[in-house]
Order: structure tokens, then C-alpha cells, then sequence
């Protein structure tokens, strides 16, 4: 994953997590296939699940309205999308 901050660091972290049999063995089956660990393949999928959160932009220019209509809220949608 990409980071904002160049002094980014992997930190070790213990965690217990409870899953299904059936996803167990699916993970399993990744991390032999990858070649790694399964607490890899858990680091790896929580990197990917968060990976979209990350705001690289700076929010506090950002004014957001009280209230807005329909059609404010419609136009800025496509605003947003074509930039």
C-alpha cells in the first residue's frame, strides 16, 4: 500500500481473529499457493481492504453545506466525476 508519509513503517501486531472453518482453509490455501504465511496473507488483505480510506488530499478547504437540494447534491456528484 502506498502511504502519504514517506516514514511509513510495518508494525508487528498480535491479533486473535475467529473465522469460518471454510474461510480458514481458504486462506490457508492462498498462502501455500503465494508461497507465504498466513498472518501475510491477513496482513496483505488488510492492507488491500483500507487501501481505497486513505485521503491523500487536504480536506480543510472543503465547505460543506447545511443543507444542499437535490440537484446541488446531483451536480456536484457529476462534477466530481468528471474531474
Amino acid at each position: 500500500m502506498k502511504s502519504a508519509n514517506p516514514e511509513n513503517e510495518y508494525i508487528p501486531l498480535d491479533l486473535r481473529v475467529s473465522v469460518r472453518r471454510d474461510t480458514l482453509r481458504l486462506i490457508s490455501e492462498m498462502a501455500q499457493d503465494m508461497g507465504i504465511s498466513i498472518n501475510e496473507v491477513f496482513s496483505f488483505l488488510a492492507e488491500d481492504s483500507v487501501i481505497d480510506l486513505e485521503i491523500l488530499e487536504d480536506l480543510n478547504e472543503v465547505n460543506i453545506p447545511n443543507k444542499c437540494s437535490l440537484d446541488d447534491l446531483k451536480n456536484a456528484i457529476s462534477k466530481k466525476r468528471l474531474s
